[in-house]
């Protein structure tokens, strides 16, 4: 892996210390956080929707005798 050589300040790398040991490892895991922070929030209602539907069919089953 090819490597290079950066300037960075001295309280950059302490707020890196918090995620890794070494700078590398650190972008990653900042990086791998900021993609899980990105997905798209749930949608509350259509999840409702779904919930209800599928416990209304379950009741129908029910009353059927399945």
């Amino acid at each position: 892996m090819a490597t290079k050589v950066v300037r960075i300040s001295e309280d950059a790398i302490g707020i890196a210390n918090k995620y890794a040991k070494d700078l590398s490892e650190a972008i990653r895991m900042m990086d791998r956080l900021i993609e899980e922070k990105s997905t798209p929030p749930i949608d509350m209602k259509a999840l409702e929707k779904m919930m209800r539907n599928c416990i209304a069919e379950e009741f129908e089953n029910l009353q059927r005798g399945y």
